[in-house]
């Protein structure tokens, strides 16, 4: 059995802080964002969120569209949800707003 030096297990150190444990998603929840989420747009697996009334959504509410907020590091969930016919209308914090018609 080969023993390990100390110098040799101090060689490997620097080599095991380059590996970063997931630390999760690179935003804040909506909520941080002063934001009321309803649920997730359009699955339960995606990261947009139905953004519900408060202060700073109001305006932006209305019976024949739907409001969503996305991260705005996540470009391609807000690609997404313009392709879809959304509009951008808004940003709230980390947060997209983006306005979609019902269908």
């Amino acid at each position: 059995m080969k023993k390990i030096s100390a110098i040799g297990a101090v060689c490997l150190l620097p080599l095991a802080g380059c590996v970063e444990p997931d630390s999760g998603p690179g935003y804040s929840p909506p909520e941080a964002s002063g934001l009321v989420a309803v649920r997730p747009y359009p699955t339960d697996d995606d990261v947009c969120q139905v953004i519900g009334e408060n202060a700073l959504t109001v305006e932006y509410l209305d019976h024949t569209r739907t409001l969503v907020g996305c991260p705005a590091v996540e470009t391609g969930a807000i690609a997404d949800r313009i392709a879809e016919g959304g509009v951008r209308v808004d940003s709230a914090g980390e947060w997209v707003l983006i306005s979609i018609p019902d269908s």
